[in-house]
C-alpha cells in the first residue's frame, strides 16, 4: 500500500518575499530550508531540516498562480492557526519583543501556556510551551500543529485517520490532533462556535474559512499509485495529479467539509 509520506509544507501568503524572509529569519529566529529564486520560491523552518512541516513564504503573483491568484492574494495577512513550539515562552518572547516583534499573549491554553506573534503584513502565528516541559530551551522548535476549521470536526478526524491513514492523539483541553509520524507536524480539526470567541468577528471569520484551501502540503513519491488509493477509499479529488510547472507533479483533494489540501510528488 502506497502511503503519503509527511505533512511537509504549510504555506502563508505575504506581499514582499524579501521582507517577510527578514522577519521570519532575522526576528523569529527560524532557518532557510529551500529556495529556488526563479520560481520565488522559499521555505523555513524551526531548523534546518526535520519532520516538522517548513513554512512557506508565497507572494502570489498572477503568472505563478493563475486561477488561484484572487484567492491568494485575498488571503496575505489573515493566516492564522500555525503553531510552533518552545519549551521557554517567557524568554522566548521576550526576545521577539526586543526585535520589535508585535506579540499578544501569553495567555492560558489549558494547563499550557500560548501567545500570538504578528509579521509584517498581519499574519498571525501561534507559539505555544507545553505543560512541564523537562528542559527549558527559548526560542521556536517545531511547526507543531495547523487548525483546520471543518463543519464537523469529528468526522474530518475520521478522514485523516481512515482515509489518510494518520495517527489520532487528544491534546490539552480535549483538542484532538491527527499527524503521520510522532515528529511530524499534526492537523487539528476544530468546529468554529460562538462561546470559543470574545470578538464574534472571529467567530465569523472562521466560519468563512470552511471550504477553502488549507495551504497544507502533502508529500508522496507515488502520486499516481496513492491518487489510485485515495480514490478507492472515497477521497474526493479537485484536481487529479498533473505535472506542474516547477518540475514536480501535484494534485488537490478535498475533506468532508471541502477544504483543500495540495498533494506533489517532486521533481
Amino acid at each position: 500500500m502506497v502511503k503519503i509520506d509527511s505533512l511537509s509544507n504549510v504555506g502563508v501568503f505575504v506581499r514582499d518575499q524579501k521582507k517577510a524572509k527578514e522577519f521570519y529569519t532575522k526576528k523569529l529566529g527560524l532557518k532557510v530550508r529551500s529556495t529556488i529564486p526563479k520560481w520565488q520560491y522559499l521555505e523555513v523552518g524551526a531548523t534546518k531540516g526535520g519532520a516538522d512541516a517548513s513554512l512557506n513564504l508565497w507572494r502570489p503573483t498572477r503568472e505563478m498562480w493563475g486561477d488561484a491568484y484572487d484567492e491568494a492574494e485575498k488571503s496575505i495577512g489573515i493566516v492564522t492557526g500555525i503553531g510552533f513550539l518552545t519549551t521557554n515562552l517567557e524568554s522566548t518572547l521576550e526576545g521577539f519583543r526586543r526585535k520589535k516583534v508585535k506579540v499578544e499573549g501569553p495567555g492560558p491554553a489549558g494547563r499550557a501556556q500560548i501567545a500570538t506573534v504578528f509579521d509584517p503584513d498581519g499574519n498571525s502565528i501561534f507559539v505555544l510551551e507545553p505543560p512541564k516541559p523537562k528542559v527549558r530551551r527559548a526560542g521556536l522548535l517545531s511547526l507543531q500543529w495547523v487548525t483546520v476549521a471543518s463543519r464537523d470536526a469529528a468526522r474530518t478526524g475520521e478522514f485523516f485517520t481512515k482515509s489518510l491513514g494518520m495517527k489520532g492523539g487528544r491534546g490539552d483541553e480535549g483538542m484532538r490532533f491527527y499527524s503521520l509520524s510522532p515528529r511530524g507536524t499534526s492537523l487539528m480539526p476544530f468546529t468554529p462556535n460562538k462561546e470559543m470567541y470574545d470578538d464574534p468577528k472571529d467567530y465569523e471569520d472562521d466560519l468563512t474559512h470552511i471550504g477553502e484551501s488549507t495551504s497544507v502540503i502533502f508529500s508522496t513519491r507515488s502520486i499516481f499509485r496513492l491518487q489510485d488509493e485515495l480514490l478507492a477509499r472515497g477521497v474526493r479529488f479537485s484536481q487529479k495529479a498533473e505535472k506542474a510547472s516547477w518540475g514536480g507533479v501535484e494534485a488537490e483533494f478535498l475533506d468532508p467539509s471541502d477544504n483543500r489540501y495540495s498533494l506533489v510528488q517532486g521533481m
